[in-house]
């Protein structure tokens, strides 16, 4: 079973900093979307975050 990781810009940032108590999520059965905004993408930018969750589910 996929899961989906919509992350926003503060964990973007630990990600790709190759934190690792977060090397599991660079690996399937997880997707990773990226949001340029903050901690609450339904606020500030909910059409960006509704294309990445229809996009996870298509």
């Amino acid at each position: 079973m996929d899961r989906v990781l919509v992350a926003c810009r503060d964990f973007t940032g630990l990600l790709d900093a190759g934190v690792p108590m977060l090397a599991a999520l660079h690996q399937p059965p997880w997707r990773r979307f990226d949001l340029p905004t903050g901690h609450w993408p339904m606020l500030s930018a909910p059409a960006e975050l509704a294309r990445c969750l229809d996009a996870a589910v298509s």
